[in-house]
């Protein structure tokens, strides 16, 4: 049995291969062992084109149909070095090149370490060395950074005795027991025993305060009989989940373990993301042109070492807060703390017991000495009890002041 194949033209590259051609009549086909003969011998005669290959398949099993090898390249064997050196590579470029290629396979054989984004300064929500509140409040703030520590109302010498950890750091709205109501952003009492106006979430680690009636108009938007009634359970004291800890959209939870599923939480405002469900003009990274988008979102934090950190949540600035191109972030108008309470400088002590009875026991001896003349007139209209120490009020308001059983000192 015989199989017909067209090998092509002379001049293929097969090694050792003579092109063996046989004419397509029947009367001239060669054998087998004709055609082994011939191949061996190795016949350079050229041959019609339009003659065909006819040979057995034992033949066409027995040849060497293998590919020539190829050249050995050296730029195979050749190492990195050896092709930078032939493109003329700097002896610093190569060892920047070497760095960067030990930092890229250091941080794909390690985990980046997680920083909470309830770690981040309160006022300019960066990282860095802060310090925290000891009030409670579990807020943390530069006081180095100058335009933190004016905010805070500190000078140097103060924020360096707190910074040294000489002196514990409260905030004016611990100190005060006064806080922000998160939604509406404004100051309210959050002293429980002395009739609190605005309460803190009982979620884990939650540093945020709400109205009674803010909070309810946010987990009941559509209800505002479960708004009124839940504004009352508040007000009595029940405790809350705020709407920080669960999706603007589907309303789920947070799953850390699932990338799609974690959360991103708003700066400025309770409006919280999963991931997955984050509106598209949010971006992790800026948008130039026409309908270009600045970043609003960071799952990563790089502080001044170089030092990478992933956020735990995600950190974002929703779209109801505008981005000032300088900062990067909204304005730093977002932290108000309640105004120094003006304080007594002395009181006015009452009298002792001790003197008045000894005052009592004093001998009474009639004087000797003629009476004196009564006050001018100018001094009679005075009241004895009309001192300055005696009012309430400056003195330059009253020609005769109003009196009292005691206040402040004048100044």
């Amino acid at each position: 049995m015989t199989q017909t194949l067209d090998v092509g033209r002379r001049g293929s590259n097969f090694p050792q291969v003579a092109l063996l051609r046989a004419s397509a009549s029947a009367s001239s086909a060669s054998t087998a062992s004709d055609v082994r003969a011939s191949y061996a011998a190795g016949s350079q005669e050229p041959l019609p084109s339009s003659s065909i290959l006819v040979a057995p398949r034992s033949f066409l099993t027995g040849l060497d149909w293998s590919l020539p090898s190829l050249p050995n390249r050296k730029s195979q064997s050749d190492s990195w070095r050896e092709v930078m050196a032939r493109k003329k590579i700097t002896p610093e470029e190569r060892r920047r090149m070497e760095r960067v290629k030990k930092i890229k396979e250091k941080a794909k054989n390690r985990e980046i370490p997680i920083q909470k984004a309830d770690d981040l300064c309160a006022i300019c929500d960066e990282g860095g060395a802060v310090t925290y509140c000891d009030g409670g409040c579990q807020r943390c703030f530069h006081l180095k950074e100058p335009k933190c520590r004016l905010i805070l109302g500190l000078d140097i010498e103060q924020a360096k005795i707190y910074d040294d950890k000489k002196r514990d750091f409260i905030c004016k709205n611990c100190k005060y027991k006064e806080h922000q109501c998160f939604a509406c952003g404004k100051l309210g009492s959050s002293d429980l025993s002395s009739g609190a106006k605005v309460f803190r979430c009982k979620h884990n680690d939650c540093v945020r305060f709400y109205h009674p009636k803010c909070v309810a108009k946010l987990l009941y938007p559509v209800s505002e009989a479960e708004a009124s009634r839940f504004e009352l359970q508040i007000a009595a004291g029940e405790e809350f989940n705020c709407p920080v800890h669960e999706c603007n959209v589907c309303k789920g939870g947070e799953e850390k373990d699932d990338k799609n599923m974690q959360f991103a939480v708003c700066r400025r405002c309770p409006t919280a993301y999963h991931r997955k469900c984050l509106p598209s003009d949010i971006l992790f990274e800026p948008k130039e042109g026409r309908n270009g988008h600045v970043q609003r979102a960071w799952e990563e934090l790089v502080d001044s070492d170089g030092d990478v950190f992933r956020l735990d949540p995600i950190v974002i600035y929703c779209t109801k807060h505008e981005i000032v191109t300088e900062l990067g972030t909204p304005k730093l108008n977002h932290i108000i703390f309640p105004k120094k309470i003006r304080e007594p400088k002395v009181l006015v002590a009452p009298p002792n017991e001790e003197d008045i009875r000894a005052d009592d026991e004093l001998p009474i001896h009639p004087s000797s000495e003629p009476s004196q003349s009564p006050p001018p007139s100018s001094d009679q209209n005075k009241c004895s009890c009309s001192s300055p120490l005696d009012s309430f009020a400056p003195s330059s308001l009253f020609p005769h002041p109003h009196p009292g059983s005691g206040g402040w000192l004048d100044d």
